[in-house]
């Protein structure tokens, strides 16, 4: 019984250590100060951060601040961040650049051109866009996180190690303490720079993010039908993507379909999804649920579409034609109006009084069903009456048996 409890006591006491090193705040994931000089990997000096909460933040009022080693306050650089960091999901911020190194291997989400300095510095993430004055900054009200690194006179408890050369960066550990990155998050945060960060050789092997989308976008190929592109230059265990939508507003998302990965690669890949299933006119959502092979995911950013309310009364042939013993009726509402339509035979009698009532604009199909009509030519009148406007139009129709 007493080495149960001291087991479960132990258990609990381990579990609630790892648990309190997981930061429920944005964290600096990863710092590259050796862009673009001699030596160095990468053209551009560049930031990443990670937040490894269950909520999105909008980072339009944040900022990402350097200094060197030993600035006194006075010389702060203030890198105005916008955008929206998703949870559980990177965020990429390119600095200063030259022309040694190969170029970034994804699409940053802010760029600017903040010089950092191999040898040391500071970086600190603020919720705010106010200019640092001091020298260390750690325990100001909007300060969220903070790197020190190499000779720096700022750190947390104590400076992460100094860059040797311009392939190296430092990245932080992994959301269990590991020595990984982009694989398991890389949230960990024991408040000790050099307890956090390791020093990592660049060379095309460990890219900087994960699964990096470089280009998400959606088109309309044909009536009602979205496809949606989206391209990748590096992926790590990458199982696969979700593709998600949601009407009208960005939540309450619906799953479509699923689109199989890579695994790892480090060359760029390309990727499709048609959505053949638009109702009606609207503004629709998509985003991608990218998938690791143990179960980790992120989320891209949401892009729309807008499939606007139609700009004129318009109907359109009905389909099929001949038809036997059904046919679809299409047709364009601009606006708010009455809507009556009529099936008539070749002699002019009405033989069927297929819709009469009030519409919303927007688009819309009927279904008419001939069934017992014998075949012949046939007519379908529509007539609408709005607020502004009124409109009728005439088809003829087969019935052919």
């Amino acid at each position: 019984m007493n080495k149960l409890y001291f087991f479960l006591v132990s258990f609990f006491l381990l579990n609630i250590s790892i648990y309190s090193q997981l930061a429920d705040h944005i964290v600096i994931a990863e710092v590259y100060p050796g862009g673009g000089n001699s030596g160095a990997y990468y053209k551009y000096d560049y930031i990443v951060l990670y937040n490894p909460t269950s909520s999105s933040v909008d980072l339009s009022t944040w900022s990402i601040q350097y200094a060197g080693a030993t600035n006194d306050g006075s010389r702060w650089q203030v890198t105005k961040l916008t955008g929206t960091i998703y949870s559980k999901s990177y965020f990429a911020i390119q600095e200063n650049g030259d022309t040694a190194g190969v170029n970034l291997p994804f699409t940053p989400n802010v760029v600017d051109s903040t010089q950092l300095a191999t040898a040391g510095g500071k970086v600190a993430l603020l919720n705010s866009q106010t200019k640092l004055t001091v020298q260390n900054p750690i325990g100001s009200s909007d300060v969220v996180d903070f790197i020190g690194y190499g000779n720096a006179n700022a750190y947390d408890t104590s400076p992460a190690l100094k860059l040797s050369n311009n392939s190296q960066s430092l990245r932080r550990l992994d959301n269990a303490g590991n020595a990984t990155y982009g694989v398991n998050g890389n949230g960990w945060d024991s408040e000790n720079d050099s307890l956090d960060f390791i020093r990592v050789k660049l060379d095309g092997t460990n890219p900087p993010l994960p699964v990096e989308l470089s280009s998400f976008s959606a088109s309309t190929i044909e009536k009602k039908i979205v496809q949606l592109k989206w391209n990748t230059e590096t992926e790590i265990n990458n199982y696969g993507f979700e593709v998600q939508r949601s009407k009208y507003t960005n939540k309450d998302w619906k799953t479509l379909g699923f689109v199989s990965g890579h695994g790892t690669s480090n060359s760029k890949q390309s990727y499709v999804f048609v959505d053949n299933n638009i109702l009606s006119s609207g503004i629709y959502f998509y985003r991608l649920k990218q998938i690791d092979q143990d179960g980790t995911n992120t989320y891209s950013n949401a892009i729309l579409i807008n499939f606007g309310f139609p700009s004129k009364y318009e109907v359109f042939q009905n389909y099929p034609n001949p038809f036997n013993p059904s046919t679809i009726i299409e047709y364009n509402i601009p606006e708010e109006c009455y809507v009556d339509i009529d099936i008539f035979d070749s002699q002019g009698t009405k033989v069927s009084d297929l819709v009469t009532k009030n519409h919303p604009a927007g688009n819309y199909k009927v279904s008419f069903n001939g069934g017992g009509l014998s075949s012949g030519v046939y007519f379908c009148r529509i007539q609408a009456k709005g607020k502004t406007k009124t409109f009728s139009s005439t088809k003829k129709m087969i019935l052919l048996r």
